[in-house]
């Protein structure tokens, strides 16, 4: 798990640290930017508007970035001991490691290219999936919702003062599930017309997001 976890530091490092893309010429429909001309008022604000097209485009952005991860963490599984040994042999395998990270850049780049996103598309994208998708998977993992079943059925066979009794309880369990099914929280941050657009493929998101716990536990069917 050690080695798992060393892997996963590593990739979010060199992510966080990439060469970023030219910004003289930004994408077109990027947020917070301004067509030559344009006077500041068209300047946009909020958050990144999802568009079907651009999700169902996202979707296949991260299916080709799971087989992009799976080879680099098969390629990072012994680096962290590696570089833990010290020896000059050591050091220059794990140099070795390090040349799968940067071929990841290269990969990341192609698939955006491919699927025809920038790559402000894919940062705002994946902003608002990851508050709806992680929401909704905490929620089924959680099951909140059978648990509420079980509670209010408890609650129901209790003498009418014991029933006053729990009542806080179930109704703080009940506000919880509500939470859960109608995103209040990613609602608020993103708007409706945002979430309303990622549940359009709730299910292949939610299957994307678990196939890349897999990635990056070793235990990818």
């Amino acid at each position: 798990m050690r080695k798992v976890l060393w892997g996963v530091w590593v990739l979010m490092a060199f992510s966080a640290c990439k060469k970023p893309e030219d910004t003289s010429a930004p994408p077109a429909g990027a947020v917070g930017e301004r067509a030559p001309g344009a006077p500041d008022s068209a300047v946009e604000s909020g958050p990144y508007t999802v568009t079907k097209a651009k999700l169902d485009a996202y979707v296949g952005y991260q299916r080709r970035m799971l087989d992009v991860y799976g080879t680099l963490m098969k390629g990072l599984q012994n680096l962290g001991a590696l570089v833990d040994a010290g020896t000059p042999e050591a050091m220059a395998s794990a140099r070795e490691g390090l040349k799968v990270v940067e071929a990841k850049s290269k990969a990341e780049a192609e698939a955006r290219r491919e699927a025809n996103l920038s790559e402000v598309d894919v940062n705002g994208i994946a902003e608002v999936v990851t508050a709806v998708i992680s929401q909704r998977q905490l929620g089924r993992t959680l099951q909140y919702e059978e648990e509420l079943k079980k509670l209010e059925a408890l609650q129901a066979k209790l003498p009418p003062e014991q029933q006053q009794g729990m009542a806080s309880q179930v109704a703080s369990m009940r506000a919880q599930v509500e939470a859960f099914q109608t995103l209040s929280d990613a609602r608020r941050d993103y708007g409706d017309a945002n979430v309303d657009v990622v549940l359009t493929r709730e299910e292949d998101l939610i299957q994307n997001y678990q196939e890349m716990i897999r990635v990056f536990t070793g235990t990818r069917r």
